[in-house]
């Protein structure tokens, strides 16, 4: 059954009770429902037809989103036509939701049994039809309460977090975080540039040992002690007097310059 039908079908007697009683009753539940009324005989041998006919008009309408079928009670006689099998298989046929409103409880059509939905009179179909527009709204502000409360908590709980973190230190103060390390990173420079500077001194000292070791042991430094050195005019070294021959030209080196001589 559709929550707000769109227009309403209506097959009952003309001016029936039961026709003032469906249309009050929605009028009361949802002032701007619509209807659709057919009025067809509700007893008698052309009644039957009549409401078939009615049915598939209704049926046909694209507008109308259900169907009642409503009759005040009556007698079992009276309430033969619907239990007709043309009019049941049409009911049963039927594409749109059908309402069976007979009003009788203790005399039940076949009618009742292949209708979509069975209201014992026809007001409790208007009430089963049609939603009560202060029960659907009492609802909505049910509901729309409850969203409010819930959307209500839930940016509470967002604000309560969010001061949370707002009140830890390191958000409280960010550039305490930067002023930490900043303080460590002084630190270790003053450190590296220590480290580098008695490194640079050792290796001076270092260096300044290994230079006095080359100069001593430079030829260089025998020479400024003195001492000379003795070549022949090729620039072989003259380690052995033996080797020199009497009037044969030397050089001799000094630890300024050089002289030429000749052995005698």
């Amino acid at each position: 059954m559709p929550f707000l039908p769109n227009t309403i079908g209506l097959i009952t007697g003309k001016n029936s009770d039961a026709e003032k009683d469906v249309l009050e009753n929605a009028k009361l539940r949802w002032p701007d429902v619509t209807f659709r009324v057919i009025n067809t005989l509700v007893q008698g041998d052309k009644a039957a037809n009549e409401v078939i006919a009615a049915i598939q008009e209704l049926d046909a309408d694209p507008a109308v989103d259900v169907i009642i079928i409503a009759r005040g009670g009556g007698s079992f006689l009276d309430l033969m036509v619907f239990s007709d099998e043309a009019l049941v298989r049409a009911v049963a046929n039927a594409k749109t939701p059908i309402v069976s409103a007979i009003g009788h409880e203790n005399d039940r059509p076949i009618l009742d049994d292949v209708a979509d939905l069975r209201a014992s009179t026809p007001t409790d179909a208007a009430k089963r039809v049609v939603p009560d527009v202060q029960e659907e709204r009492l609802k909505l502000e049910q509901l729309r309460q409850k969203n409010f409360l819930r959307i209500d908590g839930f940016i509470t709980n967002q604000l309560a977090m969010l001061e949370q973190i707002i009140s830890r230190p390191i958000l409280a103060n960010p550039y305490n975080f930067i002023e930490i390390h900043e303080s460590e990173i002084t630190q270790l420079t003053e450190q590296m540039h220590l480290q580098i500077e008695n490194l640079l001194s050792r290796e001076a000292m270092h260096i300044g040992h290994l230079k006095k070791q080359v100069q001593s042991l430079s030829p260089q430094s025998t020479l400024d002690r003195g001492y000379a050195v003795l070549r022949d005019l090729d620039g072989h070294v003259i380690s052995d007097s033996k080797k020199v021959k009497s009037g044969q030209a030397l050089k001799v080196r000094l630890a300024k310059g050089e002289i030429d001589v000749a052995s005698k």
